[in-house]
C-alpha cells in the first residue's frame, strides 16, 4: 500500500513537472510572436495612435481581426479607429489578434492594471455568418469615478 502511494505522489510530480515544462514552452512561443509582431509594419504604422493612447484615459480599447478602437472617459469619444484594410494590411489572424492584445497591453502599462481594466473576449457574428472573436479592455467602475472626479477637480480649479 505504501509503494503505491508512492508511485502516485512520483507520477504526479512528473505530471506537474511535464506541465511546467509545456507552460515555459508555450509561453517562449508567445514572446516570439510578441516581438515579431512588434517588428511588423502593422504595428510600426498603428504606433503613433498606441503612444497618443497610452497618454490618456481610456475607456475601452477593442482589439478585433480588422481593426482596433481606442475610446476615451474624457473627453467621451473616440481616440482613434485604425483600420487593417484602410491602412493596406490584410486582417490578422485569431492568434494574431490575441498577440496584439497581449502587445497592446505591454506599451499601454495602464491596461495591465487589473484593479484599473479587465479584458474580456467577445463573439462576433459576420454578415455571412462566420463567428469571429474581439477583445476589450473596459475601464472599471471605480477607476473611472476616480478619473471623473479628478477631472471635475481640474475643471473646478480654471
Amino acid at each position: 500500500m505504501e509503494a503505491l502511494a508512492y508511485v502516485a505522489m512520483f507520477a504526479a510530480l512528473v505530471a506537474g513537472i511535464l506541465l511546467l515544462v509545456r507552460y515555459h514552452r508555450e509561453r517562449q512561443k508567445e514572446l516570439y510572436r510578441i516581438e515579431a509582431l512588434r517588428n511588423n509594419r502593422v504595428y510600426k504604422d498603428m504606433l503613433p495612435l498606441v503612444q497618443r493612447a497610452a497618454a490618456r484615459d481610456l475607456d475601452q480599447v477593442r482589439i478585433e481581426r480588422d481593426r482596433i478602437v481606442f475610446t476615451l472617459v474624457s473627453p467621451p469619444g473616440i481616440l482613434g479607429v485604425y483600420e487593417l484594410r484602410q491602412c493596406g494590411h490584410t486582417q490578422m489572424s485569431r492568434t494574431r489578434t490575441r498577440v496584439m492584445t497581449e502587445l497592446l497591453a505591454e506599451d499601454i502599462d495602464l491596461l495591465r492594471d487589473r484593479s484599473k481594466y479587465s479584458l474580456t473576449r467577445y463573439r462576433i457574428t459576420r454578415a455571412n455568418g462566420s463567428m469571429d472573436y474581439g477583445y476589450v479592455y473596459t475601464i472599471r467602475s471605480p477607476y473611472k469615478d476616480k478619473v471623473m472626479a479628478a477631472r471635475r477637480r481640474l475643471s473646478m480649479r480654471i
